[in-house]
C-alpha cells in the first residue's frame, strides 16, 4: 500500500488498518518461526506499513493538539 493511499484514509480507517496489519505481522512471524513460510521479506514490508500508519496517526494527533491550543 502506498503512503498516498494511507493519507486519504480517515482516522478510524487508519486505526482499523493498523490493527489488521499488526495481526497479520504476528501471523507471518509465527509462520516463519514454525517453518510454514519462508518469505521473511513479508515481515519487513508489514513492519514498514505499521510504522507508516503509526506515523500518520501521530501526525493527526499533533495537528489536533495544535488546533486545540489556538
Amino acid at each position: 500500500m502506498k503512503i498516498q493511499e494511507l493519507r486519504q484514509m480517515t482516522l478510524v480507517q487508519l486505526q482499523e488498518k493498523l490493527k489488521k496489519t499488526e495481526r497479520e505481522l504476528a501471523r507471518v512471524r509465527f509462520h516463519v518461526r514454525t517453518g510454514q513460510n519462508q518469505n521473511t521479506a513479508q515481515i519487513k514490508k508489514l513492519r514498514l506499513l505499521v510504522a507508516q500508519i503509526k506515523t500518520l496517526l501521530r501526525d493527526e494527533q499533533f495537528i489536533a493538539a495544535k488546533t486545540a491550543q489556538k
